[in-house]
Parts: C-alpha cells; structure tokens; sequence
C-alpha cells in the first residue's frame, strides 16, 4: 500500500471514518480486524487543533500530540500535554475553554515530546503543589537516557525527520525531560484516586509499546480506557519493539502481559492518543487480540528458529505473520522485532566470527575488498548483476564495501538500488521509518553525485 503524503485534514476525517465502521457497534460486523490503516505517521503533523467529545464530561483536544481532557465538579484531569511546538498554545486555549474548573493533575502517559511537551507550560503549578504530575515511577529514567544523548539521537533522528529535527548543537533543553513525576506510579500498585465522583485508576504495566515508562488511565464507571501510545501511534499495528531511530527495545513478553491486562479491563472505549477513538467493546476484544497474538506469533516462531539453529538474518527473512493475524505494519515491523527479541534474550554476539567480539570493524579491511575486487567501479559491475536478477540487497551490502571510495559508477548503482527498495515498501507494508531512511540515503548519494557533500549519511 502506497504511502499518503500530506493528506488533507478532510482525507484523514474520511478515511478514519470508515476504518472506524467496525467500532460503531457491537455486531457482528465489528469482529472484523484490519489488516492495515490508511494513515502513516507523518500525517499527524497534519492534524490541526480540534476538540472531540468522548462523552459529556472528557473531550479529545486533537492535534499531533493529543490531550485528553477529563472534567468533574471539583476540578478538571488532563491526559497528556501536547508537543513542545507552537500547537500547543493553541490546545491549551481549547483547554481552558473546555474546562469546568482548575486542572488538578496532570497524568503523563510516557516520556515522548509529543505526550511531555507542553509539561513546561505547567511547571510552576506543578512545582507549588496546585496540580499533581503523575506519571510511571519510570519516567525519569527514559526521560535522562533521551536527555543525556540528545546529540546522538538528534543525528539519528534527523534522517527520518529531516524537516522537524534541528541539528543545531545551541537547541534550547528539553525541560520535559528533566521533570519527574510528584506521583510515580510502580507496577502492581495502581493509583486511584476519586475527584468530583469520578473514580481514576492509573495502571503503570512493566513494559509498552513506547518504553519501559508508559502509564494507562482506567475509568471503570465510563469503561474509557486512556492508553497513549500502549499500541503505538496507529491502530490497530504491530508494535515497535524496535525504533530504527534508536530507542531500547520493548520486552516482548511484556507486551503481551499488557495487552491482555487490557482484555482483562474490557473497555467500550479506548482513548487512543494519535488519529481515531476506538469503540465498540466487541471490536476492541477482537483487535486487542489479533495485535497480541501476532506479537505471541512472532515470539513463539523466534524461540522455535533460535532452538533449531537457525541465524537471526534467516529468522528476519522467514517469519511473517499468518493471514489471520495480518495488522499494520507502518511503524513497528516483524522482522525488527524478531531480531530485537532475539537480541533481547542473547546479546550482540551472534556465534557467527570471532572478529565481533574485538573493536575492529568489518569496514576495516574495505579498502582491501575494493583493491582485490579491482576498483570500486568492479564491485558497482557486479551489483548491477544483482540489480538484474531482482536482488537489491545484495546489490547494496556489495556497494556498502565502497562507502568513502564512491565513484560514479558506484553512486549510480546505489541510486538504483535504493530507489527500488523505497518502490518495494511503498507498495509493500509502506513502514514509515524503513522508508525514510531509504530516502535519507537515496539523498545522500545524489548529493554525492552531483558533487556536494551530503549533510547526512546513513552509510
């Protein structure tokens, strides 16, 4: 399925729509998974400031990063604060318009600038005591991991965001993340609390979709279910238990653990913080379900490879969910997170050379690679063979053997290669992160090629 650019906000309220046909009721008609979803993440820039209303009392402040507003008669609850970015002004006018009474706690579902943004914007309530910060008594932990190597995932997220990601090294800090929590919240030990008669359960799993610090909100009179980004940014989709751009892996088995604490809840609505609310009890057992039975799928066909002897490299290219577990995926793939969870139980070494256990790279003896194989120019000869018999990835590893020594013919040859990989994903599973990374790279080596120095390489 081919990837949508910059969608109209009237193309995303359609398509949502009718992927959300399954959640109106609770017929039989609403058992149906799909097996992908129309929106990608980059869409959510795309998403202006709007105000939903879940019920009569909590309201959806729509927006790239969403906030949820929670009223009752002694004071107002908010799920989340937006992203740092100019939006976010605009939400809390929605917010004070929409309120009934003062905010009294602020409930952070996971460290991520779009969920912690706005935190700042709220500091000096927080700091006196007028309102509370709960969040998962992990939340600082994550949060000083992104904060003490912002340089490094700055350089690794700027391929993907090339637009949004500001490499300038004077960036002003990211005052979200050095914000902890005044009421951490553990796992195995819910915070309830009741305000204005409405009783709020916060549930902090051991692990999520987005980190080890992600947090759900329980309305068990409503049954609404806040869960930001436990499923990730679409839904339904195969969870990102491993980001490209460079995050720590998401245990598996955890997941699977929080999906059905979840079925276990058994809410009528889910309070999902990207793109559409999801209803319709039926619906939501249904495709709670198919996401934590494809995660269990991709675990048990893992363990079963790892037993047999098989490499993690044939394990990504073997395992693929069956049909009836198919769910989208346009921001976590199996094949990463097959290889994650086969990283996660045996570490970096793969019993595969000696040489990986010492500090010399393979790119070390490159240059010796290229002067055996005759120049550069022979090996981009025989990645071409490949490009002829349908192999763009043996093409690229043979062409990675010349990075740093490109010739034209070498440039010529990735950018064939590369544009044939993103014309595969985007008529594949279209995952928005292996496509801009294909992309980041593609633009390194035309910029090679016309002789400037590309800016950012993924090589």
């Amino acid at each position: 399925m081919p990837v949508r650019r910059a969608p109209s906000i009237l193309f995303l309220f359609i398509a949502n729509s009718l992927l959300g046909l399954a959640a109106l009721s609770d017929s039989a008609f609403a058992q149906a998974v799909e097996a992908d979803v129309a929106v990608r993440v980059d869409d959510l820039q795309f998403l202006e400031v709007s105000v939903q209303s879940i019920n009569d009392f909590v309201f959806k402040i729509e927006g790239e990063g969403a906030i949820f507003l929670i009223n009752t008669s002694e004071g107002s609850v908010l799920v989340d604060t937006g992203t740092p970015y100019a939006q976010n002004e605009e939400q809390r006018r929605a917010i004070r318009e929409h309120a009934t009474g003062p905010i009294k706690k602020i409930i952070v579902t996971h460290f991520h600038g779009d969920h912690s943004g706005g935190l700042p914007k709220w500091k000096k309530e927080i700091d006196s005591g007028e309102i509370e910060f709960v969040g998962h008594h992990r939340y600082g932990y994550m949060s000083r991991i992104q904060d003490e190597l912002t340089p490094f995932f700055l350089r690794r997220y700027h391929p993907l965001y090339p637009t949004r990601v500001s490499l300038d090294p004077n960036r002003p800090p990211a005052i979200h993340w050095k914000m902890e929590p005044t009421r951490p919240v553990f796992p195995g030990s819910d915070y309830e609390f009741e305000l204005g008669g409405v009783k709020f359960v916060v549930i902090a799993p051991e692990n999520g979709g987005e980190g080890e610090d992600g947090v759900l909100l329980w309305l068990p009179e409503s049954k609404i279910l806040f869960t930001g980004d436990l499923f990730g940014p679409l839904y339904p989709m195969f969870p990102n238990l491993y980001t490209i751009r460079g995050e720590k892996y998401r245990d598996p088995l955890d997941y699977i653990d929080a999906l059905d604490l979840v079925l276990d809840l058994n809410p009528e609505v889910i309070a999902h913080t990207h793109f559409r609310v999801i209803e319709g009890r039926d619906y939501i057992q249904a495709s709670v379900r198919t996401m934590r039975d494809a995660v269990q799928y991709m675990w048990d066909e893992t363990v079963e490879g790892m037993n047999a002897g098989k490499t993690v490299w044939e394990m990504m290219r073997d395992i693929r969910l069956p049909k009836h577990l198919e769910v989208s995926q346009g921001h976590g793939k199996v094949s990463w997170s097959v290889r994650a969870t086969h990283d996660i139980i045996t570490g970096w070494y793969y019993y595969d050379t000696i040489a990986n256990m010492y500090h010399v790279p393979p790119s070390a003896i490159n240059g010796d690679l290229i002067e055996l194989a005759g120049g550069a120019d022979a090996l981009a000869a025989r990645a071409r063979v490949y490009l002829s018999q349908g192999q763009s990835l043996e093409a690229i590893r043979l062409l990675d053997i010349a990075a740093g020594h490109e010739t034209r013919a070498v440039l010529e040859a990735r950018i064939q290669a590369v544009e044939k990989l993103i014309s595969a994903s985007k008529s594949g599973l279209a995952n928005y992160s292996e496509i801009g990374l294909l992309e980041a790279d593609l633009r390194a080596s035309r910029a090679l090629l016309s002789g400037t120095s590309a800016k950012q390489s993924t090589r």
